[in-house]
């Protein structure tokens, strides 16, 4: 999906926990684990409650030194490699809850 025009949530089929100051994930149907730091973890965070990548941006940018078309397109990766491993998932946004 185009991550301009999706909403974020994580998937059902993981698990994570906070380890310092990074992310571990469980990835529960291939028992591989996977790692996030920095703002990865921000994110990753920040998608407790389903988001948009404009969202997503604003949060970062109000905590990280990043301009606005920077962090969209890092977001955008990060999501794309999340949603890849079948961490997150994006819908519709008439999908949001």
């Amino acid at each position: 999906m185009n991550g301009s025009s999706g909403i974020y949530r994580k998937t059902t089929r993981q698990v994570s926990c906070k380890i310092n100051d990074e992310v571990a994930i469980l990835d529960l149907d291939r028992a591989i684990y996977f790692g996030l730091q920095g703002v990865g973890v921000h994110i990753w965070d920040a998608l407790e409650q389903p988001k948009s990548v404009a969202d997503l941006c604003s949060s970062v940018m109000a905590e990280f030194d990043v301009s606005e078309s920077v962090c969209k397109a890092d977001i955008e990766k990060i999501l794309a490699s999340l949603e890849a491993e079948g961490l997150v998932e994006a819908t519709l946004q008439e999908d949001r809850r």
